[in-house]
């Protein structure tokens, strides 16, 4: 009876233009008042997913191996499960009209060899403890027609099934975000909502629905975390041109990145960057850090040998204080120099990206590589950011994405960090130890070749 009740109520509802409504200002379902942390099967899978490879991340997320004391990837703020692309049955009666991969009534096709029982799956994460998320409006199946019984279907089934958190993609023609939060409110339950919509502002780039921004306005985000970019790969350069794109998301007196509305540049890559060293896998977790994005891993969690060389980077529960904490400001880009000159450098590997162009997607594999292309080492330039923290401390982020050469020295103002002080004590986060006192209102770090700097300056006196 609850069933049929929920979808009469669906029935009644209307979209509502983007921007223009009170209902869904940030913060209106009050979810990820915090950037959410977890786990999600797209970097390591693909679509090659089954109910097996939720299980198996979930025992592995909450698993107590880690660290002295031991404790779990859930005990360090994991505490969540989503799945990506590779659920979907896209059998549908007519695929030219919108019924690819729903049914008549608009209830999504599941595949039911790989996921024989979506509600029990959930459940099982439920035991232990974790948040289970879902994903639709997908690439595998591409419905290229918007029908209002496909939003109503979703979730329909969100709720039945007993999901936490969701994942709308942009290939499908369902981007109406403010028409699903409408519909979810209707549930009597809260989710997490992801907009993976690329980091395109205005009607979404494929079907020119106004209300399928990925971008929030001040007073608009019927979601909890935007993509601000296309799909991160694990190219040594990609998570730096990732992390570019948002800038623009975190201006400094008006930021649009703020509690339960977060600016994301996907998920994170660190345990799966070809070739990088140590230091390369943790400046990239450091970035993520200081601009607030989630922390969502992407490494396959059951390849314990791969997991245990990153697990240091992502347990630092003092790099996770910075990104979880707020004190007025996401963090922003502060500074850019040019980095020492080096030896002309060999050419990189080819990284192997999806073969579509900017905005088009196709079934299988529908997920556009970006606007923003990928900058070279050569050309990329050393960055600080920084981010408020509690009691007039500032977090600091110092980054060399120079292939070779020598160590990059640069000095940054405390007033450009946003510290107010003459002088302030500097506690390194990577190696979670003290490093002494800065005088003379500036900060000067010295800083080797694809490695970071992560710093807390705390004020005299403070």
């Amino acid at each position: 009876m609850r069933s049929l009740l929920i979808a009469a109520t669906f029935l009644c509802g209307g979209a509502i233009a983007q921007g223009t409504s009170k209902l869904y200002p940030p913060g209106w379902n009050k979810e990820a008042t915090k950037p959410p942390m977890g786990w999600r099967s797209w970097n390591a899978f693909g679509n090659r997913i089954d109910e097996k490879t939720f299980e198996a991340a979930v025992d592995a997320i909450t698993a107590r191996v880690w660290n002295e004391p031991k404790v779990s990837l859930a005990d360090a703020g994991y505490v969540r499960v989503g799945i990506d692309e590779g659920w979907e049955n896209c059998s549908g009666t007519d695929p030219a009209g919108g019924m690819r991969q729903h049914d008549e009534a608009g209830f999504p096709l599941i595949n039911v060899e790989r996921f024989p029982d979506m509600k029990r799956l959930v459940a099982y994460g439920h035991s232990k403890g974790v948040k289970m998320g879902w994903y639709l409006n997908g690439c595998a199946c591409g419905e290229a027609k918007e029908r209002l019984p496909n939003y109503r279907g979703d979730v329909q089934r969100l709720a039945e099934f007993g999901f936490d958190a969701v994942k709308i993609d942009g290939c499908g023609a369902a981007t109406n975000m403010t028409y699903y939060a409408q519909l979810m409110a209707k549930t009597n339950k809260t989710y997490e909502i992801e907009n993976c919509h690329w980091g395109v502002c205005g009607a979404d780039r494929k079907f020119h629905n106004p209300d399928g921004a990925s971008c929030p306005t001040e007073g608009w985000c019927p979601f909890n975390h935007f993509r601000t970019s296309g799909d991160i790969n694990a190219g040594p350069m990609s998570w730096f041109a990732n992390l570019q794109t948002t800038v623009r998301f975190l201006d400094a007196s008006a930021p649009l990145s703020r509690p339960s509305c977060w600016a994301y540049p996907d998920m994170l890559e660190v345990g799966r960057v070809q070739g990088a060293s140590f230091a390369w896998q943790r400046a990239h977790f450091g970035a993520w850090c200081v601009v607030s994005a989630p922390l969502v891993l992407g490494l396959d969690l059951t390849d314990t040998a791969n997991l245990a060389s990153v697990v240091p980077i992502v347990t630092n529960p003092e790099a996770i204080a910075v990104n979880q904490q707020w004190a007025g400001h996401p963090g922003r880009l502060v500074a850019q120099f040019d980095p020492p000159a080096a030896p002309p450098a060999a050419p990189a590997p080819a990284v192997r990206r999806r073969a579509f162009s900017a905005g088009e997607a196709s079934a299988g594999e529908g997920r556009p590589a970006g606007e923003a292309a990928l900058p070279s080492a050569a050309k990329a330039k050393v960055q600080v950011w920084a981010k408020p923290q509690p009691k007039g401390t500032v977090a600091v982020y110092v980054v060399n994405p120079a292939a070779s050469g020598n160590a990059a020295r640069v000095s940054v103002g405390f007033e450009a960090l946003g510290l107010a002080a003459t002088s302030a004590s500097v506690r390194d986060l990577w190696a979670r130890q003290e490093a002494g006192h800065t005088k003379g209102a500036t900060l000067t770090v010295e800083v080797a070749p694809l490695d970071s700097a992560f710093l807390l300056l705390t004020p005299a006196g403070a």
